[in-house]
């Protein structure tokens, strides 16, 4: 990202994501299991937007897809991932590269402990990071960012406690989606910008239960739609039939010969099993044959 000049947003520039991305050692692999990589070599390879899901549960933020808990490493008495050791892995990323900036998807699963899940979180994790956190509820500049981890968050927040400087950018509108439909993409209002009265937008593609086949057929068409919103989120997941790991064989095949074009706005695209060519591909679409030359 340090080629990108300062002034340009975020939601302007074509990001790699993942998926449920804390899942390449979770309880119930075989149905759970969304990553073969762990968060650190997601961050090397290239991710920059993670979806992270807790369960909040005996005072203890606990990684999970679903009720299935999310761990360290492989085996059956490796240690539970956490909130924490997540948190930690950005922030020494960060120090590591400070060009660059992470967009954490906030989100909770299972356990439903309203307000108090983002007050919790916020006072363990951003409290006293405060300065390597983006919280305005407002899309940055790539200058705003670096450096940074950029807080999307899709919880709510205690209105009496937070207001638009210190709780990230509202993601609580984030729309419910993976019907059988198999066009399945929905606009909606995100988030009042704290600059002015104008309202982020979202374009989310998340229709999941689909097979393979009709699901890079949603891909593609949502990847070359010309609509123009705010935030542009495809994620190419799906479970029909399958579980992801099979489906995603078919996927990633065709999202590694995808041509995507140079200084075409495509967003977030969020894959299971996620690699290096995968990232690489969407990176590079931010910039000319040239500049890559360079």
């Amino acid at each position: 990202m340090a080629s990108l000049p300062d002034e340009k947003l975020i939601t302007d520039i074509n990001i790699p994501g993942t998926h449920d991305s804390a899942t390449c050692f979770v309880a119930f692999s075989f149905i759970s299991r969304t990553q073969h990589l762990t968060v650190d070599e997601q961050l090397e390879n290239g991710v920059r937007y993670f979806d992270f899901r807790f369960r909040y549960e005996n005072d203890v933020f606990k990684a999970s897809h679903s009720i299935a808990t999310c761990k360290k490493s492989k085996g059956l008495f490796a240690q539970e991932l956490t909130a924490a050791d997540i948190v930690k892995m950005c922030l020494e990323f960060l120090e590591k590269n400070p060009t660059e900036t992470i967009l954490f998807q906030l989100k909770e699963t299972i356990s439903g402990t309203g307000d108090r899940f983002y007050s919790d979180f916020y006072e363990r994790y951003i409290r006293d990071n405060q300065n390597k956190w983006y919280l305005k509820n407002a899309i940055p500049t790539i200058g705003e960012a670096r450096g940074k981890i950029v807080l999307l968050r899709v919880v709510s927040a205690d209105k009496e406690k937070f207001d638009d400087t210190d709780s990230g950018i509202d993601f609580t509108s984030y729309p419910y989606v993976g019907t059988k439909q198999v066009d399945s993409w929905f606009k909606s209002d995100i988030c009042r910008l704290v600059t002015s009265e104008k309202y982020a937008t979202m374009f989310v593609q998340d229709s999941y239960k689909v097979e393979g086949k009709k699901k890079w057929g949603t891909v593609t068409r949502f990847l070359e739609n010309k609509d123009e919103c705010d935030f542009k989120i495809c994620l190419t997941s799906c479970t029909c039939c399958f579980v992801p790991s099979i489906n995603v064989r078919y996927i990633n095949k065709q999202l590694k010969k995808y041509d995507f074009t140079a200084g075409k706005r495509y967003g977030i695209v969020a894959s299971d099993y996620t690699d290096s060519e995968i990232c690489n591909s969407i990176i590079n679409s931010n910039f000319s044959k040239k500049q890559l030359k360079k």
